[in-house]
């Protein structure tokens, strides 16, 4: 029986990944720590509309693929595959804030140079739009060729849901 794809939420520290987490999976998650060091490990699950379960890993927060922190450390190592007892990601979400994107666009380029499926989670869609940002979520889409969806970990999340589900199915 094959495992259940294992998809990462990665991004810059406080960009809403653990938000996002908890909105996913309805905050079940297992808490416990990487071998070797004291970062925590989050994991869940989320069913999809078909019934097929998807694992997600909430990891910490970092700002380049070049660690300067212990958690950075374990983020680079768990999407490059290095991270002792843990699998390499099938996919990759990439939460952003979509107020700073700027901030966050570089280790997002990085992300997505793994070569790894990538979606981008633009997130705080919401607070940025209140702060008079215009985001064009197709646009920037285009932009890094990799999907883009809008999302407030808050409140709708079903965008991300819906788009692995599709992709799942192809």
């Amino acid at each position: 029986m094959n495992a259940a794809p294992l998809v990462a939420l990665v991004g810059n520290p406080n960009a809403g990944k653990s938000a996002l987490f908890n909105a996913l999976t309805g905050a079940r998650q297992k808490v416990g720590n990487y071998p070797g060091v004291t970062v925590e490990r989050k994991a869940g699950r989320l069913t999809l509309d078909d019934g097929r379960p998807v694992e997600l890993v909430d990891l910490p927060g970092a700002y380049s693929l070049e660690p300067s922190s212990p958690d950075e450390r374990v983020t680079r190592d768990v999407v490059t595959g290095t991270q002792d007892g843990e699998r390499l990601p099938d996919a990759l979400v990439v939460v952003v804030d979509a107020a700073n994107l700027d901030n966050h666009l570089r280790f997002t380029l990085q992300l997505i140079a793994l070569g790894l499926p990538v979606v981008v989670a633009l997130n705080m869609v919401d607070l940025a739009e209140r702060d008079g940002l215009k985001l064009d979520a197709a646009v920037l889409s285009r932009e890094l060729g990799v999907p883009v969806i809008p999302t407030v970990a808050f409140g709708k999340v079903d965008h991300v849901e819906r788009y692995y589900d599709g992709q799942a199915k192809r």
